[in-house]
């Protein structure tokens, strides 16, 4: 019945890779399912297209523009009706895009005032105008001067322009707006320029001919949202449909969006700005895919060579995850961004996890004399626990993450935490079912009578090394006593911590990237590069004397300045006009020659730029804040559930707390060093790799302490140091194993995932490195430390009161 069983599972997974590998490969342009008819002519029954991945516009190209509702001015009863307010908003805005053709593009809701719209192949100017305005239209006419009989002109010496105002049939004076024409312009030709077709309502048309009726022979000046747009010279009454002129070809198809989409009912500020070259994008993602396959093969070659059969397995199952992560991607779909396919390229190299946990358990199992296949169940029976739980503290992290992002709209938050918790739950899928029904095939063949192709030696062999190590610390050898080295490990742990520390406490205790700080950062590459400080210097002579210039790679660049006119200011949106960048671009361009894009052909253009407002890096900040403290409590009561049924369960949390706090400590100290002697700077990518270190520290501390606590029951009164240190040799080869596995993809993406990653990417590779460490020599230390009544002495010395512990009766006093 096993067999059968076993038969069918085997079946159902080959299925689901076959079914995968059929969903995510790139079959382009056409599938043709040609069958032919009785006189031999060919008919095509059917044909499809795959769709791709959805990419994000980090590797696509385009702009993401968050917008924030105005409610200067408004009424309490106004402000109370936002939300609906802001759910219209978004229709309109989601029918100016869908009239202009964007593909793929995402709109959506943040927090309660802001609406984030990413639009791929549209550049920043164009974003701005399509949905950053009010799109309210307005006819006027000229203010004449008595004395003159000549239009009024104001000090500059601009016309003066009037609101129509004409009288209704219901006696009500009405003022002529683009609320009276119809959602079906359209752009067309006038005299051979572009120009756009407009028609009225039944009730705006009389409006509209009692107006134009009193200027024939007159300009009409047509203005949008305060711009002036023309005044084209009235020849004739005009009722049911009238031409817009002066507008280019792209400005007449972006107004003709707005007008048939309606005005916005609430006035949007541009916060936040980020615009992305599409070459720029598309060398990411080769860049991280290549990262990605060389990860892959690293782990899948170490699972092998140390793990030998269950490894080769193991690589097998890493086959169907990969294939069946990247299904799930393009079925749901989910947006890749950078920041999501480096999480899914660590999430392989944490997908191993389950499996080295549950091979180690089938290694002891098997050293003790078990046979194959009741220490294949053994071994999954005894991981699960460990499993679950250091999976679930990852699951909470990538919740957070994810709030934490879609509070300021920062998508590469937001996809990497969506692309680590799908990779969670599908690498659990594959550990317990796939990898599992792989061994279970092996039962009864000749290879079950080979240990050594398992990594374990002879029984009796195996059951000798099982219990060589004894019941008390002290009797080891200094290099395998543990817990008697803890001091060391301490003393260690301050050396490298109060350097970062110091560092911390000397202003700016971090370097702020440009969304904590509010400003523009932008990308440049010149086909013949400058030094930075020549680059420094020509922006300072250019106005921008604050200005940051950073080397990014051979011939990129990364500037960092002020706010920037045209693209976070909302004043500037309008007819397209010189910003600032546009300055500092034709400066440099001047001085050093033409822009490169990443492709190496002139575009006098910035690879990308982003902009954040003051308001945006506040909040940033404050919900970084927010979700560092939010993950610490969840994981805080979780682990404290998790260990429930031992002595004292909230010193388990406390400790893995304070091993936690120890790996950011590390990380946010190196990161003030480097900041200091380099110029490192942060910004939210960076806050996403420190809550990630904080899930994979709980997750690593976790494995640990699930051992201590199934030795605990089973020790009964035996002396708890001496649990500890077998708990922690025990787990020492798994937590040193998976942390080689995460590294190798970590080394693999800061090689060759190119510059825009690598500060995630080395946040990661410190935090793993001290989360492996801290799990050992910190979190575990500190259990003893508290059990050995060493917090209760330090009360008691303090004056304050404390609650002794009774010893177990014939208990060995601990270490």
């Amino acid at each position: 019945m096993r067999s059968a069983w076993n038969r069918l599972e085997l079946v159902i997974i080959l299925a689901l890779m076959i079914f995968s590998l059929y969903v995510i490969w790139p079959a382009e342009p056409w599938h043709y399912l040609p069958i032919r008819g009785p006189s031999g002519a060919g008919l095509h029954l059917g044909s499809f297209k795959r769709n791709a991945f959805r990419l994000g516009l980090d590797l696509q190209g385009g702009t993401l523009i968050v917008l924030q509702a105005d409610t200067t001015g408004l009424t309490p009863d106004q402000i109370g009706k936002l939300p609906d307010t802001l759910q219209e908003t978004l229709k309109i805005i989601d029918r100016r895009v869908n009239n202009i053709g964007v593909a793929e593009p995402e709109i959506q809701l943040q927090g309660g005032n802001r609406i984030s719209v990413a639009l791929p192949g549209i550049s920043a100017d164009d974003a701005r105008n399509l949905v950053g305005r009010t799109a309210e239209l307005e006819f006027k006419g000229p203010v004449i001067d008595p004395s003159t009989g000549k239009q009024q002109l104001d000090a500059q010496g601009k016309e003066v322009w009037q609101p129509l105002l004409v009288k209704g049939a219901d006696g009500q004076v009405h003022q002529l707006t683009g609320r009276y024409l119809k959602p079906d312009s359209y752009v067309t030709t006038q005299n051979g320029l572009p120009s756009v077709a407009f028609s009225m309502t039944p009730e705006g048309a009389p409006y509209m001919g009692d107006a134009t009726s009193q200027l024939i022979g007159k300009p009409m000046a047509i203005f949008l949202d305060t711009d002036f747009i023309s005044s084209p010279v009235v020849q004739s009454q005009i009722t049911d449909n009238g031409v817009i002129t002066g507008v280019t070809v792209n400005e007449a198809q972006t107004l003709v969006a707005q007008l048939n989409a309606g005005a916005l009912p609430i006035p949007l500020t541009v916060v936040q700005q980020t615009n992305v070259e599409a070459t720029l994008g598309r060398n990411s993602v080769r860049n991280s895919v290549h990262a990605g396959e060389v990860g892959i093969v690293i782990v899948a070659l170490f699972m092998i060579l140390y793990y030998r059969l269950p490894g080769a397995l193991a690589a097998l199952a890493l086959l169907a995850y990969t294939s069946t992560v990247l299904m799930v991607f393009k079925l749901i779909p989910v947006t890749l961004t950078l920041a999501g396919i480096a999480a899914f390229v660590l999430s392989v190299g944490m997908a191993v996890d389950a499996n080295i946990l549950i091979f180690e358990r089938m290694r002891e199992e098997l050293r003790s004399g078990r046979g194959l296949n009741a220490a294949i169940e053994a071994g999954f029976s005894r991981a699960w626990p460990s499993i679950r739980d250091s999976n679930i503290s990852t699951l909470i992290t990538s919740v957070i993450l994810y709030w934490f992002g879609d509070q300021f709209g920062a998508d590469l938050v937001k996809g990497f935490a969506l692309t680590l918790f799908i990779g969670v739950l599908v690498s659990l899928f594959s550990a317990i079912f796939v990898t599992r029904t792989f061994l279970r095939m092996l039962v009864g063949t000749g290879v079950s009578r080979h240990l050594e192709l398992f990594g374990a030696a002879s029984p009796r062999t195996g059951e000798v090394a099982r219990r060589a190590v004894p019941s008390t610390p002290r009797r080891l050898p200094a290099v395998l006593n543990l817990v008697g080295n803890r001091n060391w490990y301490f003393a260690l742990s301050a050396l490298i911590m109060i350097p970062g520390l110091i560092s911390l406490a000397i202003p700016p205790a971090l370097r702020p990237g440009v969304e904590f700080t509010a400003g523009t950062t932008f990308s440049v590459r010149f086909e013949r590069p400058p030094s930075t400080e020549a680059i420094a210097s020509e922006l300072s002579s250019l106005g921008f004397k604050d200005s940051r210039v950073q080397g990014a790679g051979a011939d990129d660049f990364i500037i960092r300045t002020r706010p920037l006119s045209g693209n976070i200011d909302s004043s500037t949106i309008g007819p397209k006009q010189s910003t600032d960048l546009d300055l500092i671009v034709q400066g440099l361009e001047s001085k050093f020659g033409p822009l490169a894009g990443s492709d190496g052909k002139v575009t006098h253009q910035p690879l990308s730029s982003a902009t954040v407002s003051p308001l945006v890096s506040k909040q940033i900040v404050k919900y970084a804040t927010l979700a560092v403290i939010v993950a610490t409590v969840f994981i805080l009561a979780w682990i404290s559930w998790a260990f429930r049924k031992v002595s004292h369960p909230l010193r388990y949390g406390i400790s893995a707390i304070v091993a936690l706090l120890h790996d950011v400590i590390v990380v946010l100290g190196l990161f003030s060093i480097f900041g200091k002697l380099f110029g490192l700077e942060i910004d939210t990518i960076f806050i996403t790799g420190l809550l990630t270190v904080i899930g994979f520290s709980v997750h690593d501390t976790i494995v640990v302490f699930d051992r201590i606590r199934e030795n605990v029951q089973r020790s009964g009164s035996r002396n708890f140091a001496a649990v500890v240190n077998d708990s922690l040799l025990q787990t020492l080869g798994r937590s040193i194993n998976t942390s080689m596995t995460v590294v190798l993809t970590l080394l693999a993406l800061l090689l060759i995932g190119g510059p825009t990653i690598r500060n995630f990417v080395l946040v990661l590779l410190i935090g793993i490195i001290s989360g492996t460490y801290s799990s050992i020599a910190i979190a575990s230390q500190l259990l003893v430390v508290w059990q050995n009544g060493t917090f209760a002495r330090l009360a008691e010395r303090l004056g304050l009161p404390v609650r002794r512990e009774r010893q177990p009766e014939g208990a060995q006093q601990p270490t």
